[in-house]
């Protein structure tokens, strides 16, 4: 075999139709995608705190429903003075008040419905941190896989020219290559050995946060297959742009989290501008009453109706109302900002998703291109009609062409969980808003 055959037969290359980066069978129990964004969502310290939160706002509920019930207190009074025209005595008393609101113009029901929309607000709060988690999560998830995937390419480069470099080695002596030619190969070697480090630092340090953000301590995680399946089923009914911003506009916890401010600010300016009516309770007293003259105790009972009205109060009433008719106009505003930032995003997003997969296309026919194009320089070159540069040219862009189809099926998936966190369908876990 001459020099030219030699090289030929060391000459690493997937065949046709078996891309590097070809599925393998799924390690047995991997952490699925679907499975690691609900696990993270599950465990966050920020889902927490937004848990915190909601908790508070439940308490709040609970005191506003308590305006409606009965409310019994004990008390005990000590008093001296006049006892009708001519006497002063003292006085103790122990007893037990109930009361009950009859009549409030609306007040108690109102402050019921500004804390349950406040609730609901706090509710959305805690979606949108899990998704915001799971996002997060996504990303480095994906990262992991893109940087093996590139780092098994890689590795096939690295494999194809340490062998052509011993092939290279053997003909020095004869005379059938040169030392520049094993000088070049060593470079490739050094450059591959570079980027595998970096893709390594890479896949590392999204693995370190799959696995705080997921408490799995050596999980090995599913390949993009899995991911991809997982979020073609999320994004049904999702294929056309009026879909997409509509879904965005009705499932986006931000969205609806505003939504439920406005709608408890409103209830709150509506018990704002009432609180200058009268409030009529109920009011029964029991007691017990210790007369120094008589020195005995003796029972007392009362039952009637208390009515307050505020008569004057230095403006705070009216600086209430103001304040809550700018708080309601604020929440307004923010909403109207957040719907119209996201349709624009909602719709940049599906028309890049369009454009990556008509890239992902593309780049698939390059790489096959490029492929066709290796094979026929390996022909020229069995035949004498071509160089070891020219060689080793055609096969480093057939690998680049190769990486930029995984960084395309990478940038498309991505572009997915960005679709499904703006329409709200990134798989969290469910139970929090409760």
């Amino acid at each position: 075999m001459d020099w030219r055959g030699l090289v030929i037969a060391v000459l690493g290359l997937p065949a046709a139709g078996s891309p590097a980066g070809a599925q393998q069978a799924e390690p047995a129990g991997c952490l699925g995608f679907e499975e690691a964004l609900v696990l993270a969502s599950a465990t966050a310290p920020e889902v927490s705190a937004a848990e915190a939160r909601r908790d508070r706002a439940q308490a709040d509920l609970r005191e506003a429903r308590s305006l409606r019930r009965p409310q019994v207190t004990t008390f005990g009074r000590t008093a001296t003075g006049d006892n009708g025209l001519t006497s002063n005595r003292l006085e103790n008393q122990v007893g037990l008040q109930v009361s009950q609101r009859l009549f409030d113009f609306g007040d108690a029901g109102l402050a019921e419905q500004e804390a349950s929309e406040l609730l609901g607000q706090r509710r959305f709060e805690i979606y949108d941190q899990q998704l915001e988690i799971a996002y997060t999560l996504a990303d480095a998830y994906l990262t992991r896989l893109e940087a093996l995937e590139m780092i098994e390419v890689i590795a096939q480069r690295r494999s194809y020219f340490e062998r052509q470099r011993d092939a290279v080695v053997d003909l020095l002596g004869t005379g059938g290559a040169t030392r520049a030619d094993r000088a070049q190969i060593e470079a490739q070697l050094a450059g591959a050995d570079a980027d595998v480090l970096d893709l390594r630092f890479r896949a590392d340090r999204a693995f370190t946060r799959v696995r705080e953000y997921t408490q799995q301590e050596g999980a090995v995680l599913c390949s993009r297959t899995v991911a991809g399946r997982d979020m073609t089923q999320a994004l049904s009914g999702l294929e056309t742009l009026d879909s997409v911003v509509a879904t965005a506009l009705r499932e986006n916890p931000q969205v609806q989290a505003r939504l439920s401010s406005i709608r408890s600010l409103e209830a709150g300016l509506s018990r704002a501008r009432r609180n200058h009516l009268p409030v009529i309770e109920a009011v029964g007293i029991v007691s017990y009453v210790y007369d120094d003259a008589r020195e005995d105790w003796e029972g007392r009972d009362r039952i009637g109706v208390d009515i307050s009205v505020p008569l004057y109060t230095g403006s705070a009433l009216g600086a209430r109302r103001d304040r809550a008719r700018a708080d309601l106009a604020l929440e307004q505003s923010a909403l109207r900002v957040s719907q119209r930032e996201l349709r624009e995003q909602a719709e940049i997003a599906f028309r890049r998703l369009m454009s990556l997969e008509a890239q992902l296309v593309r780049r698939e026919a390059v790489a096959a291109s490029q492929q066709d194009y290796f094979n026929a320089i390996s022909g020229e070159f069995d035949f004498g009609l071509g160089t070891l540069p020219e060689l080793i040219d055609a096969r480093l862009e057939h690998e680049r062409a190769e990486l930029d189809v995984i960084s395309a099926r990478y940038s498309l998936l991505r572009q997915k969980v960005e679709l499904l966190r703006l329409t709200g369908r990134l798989p969290v876990t469910s139970g929090s808003g409760e």
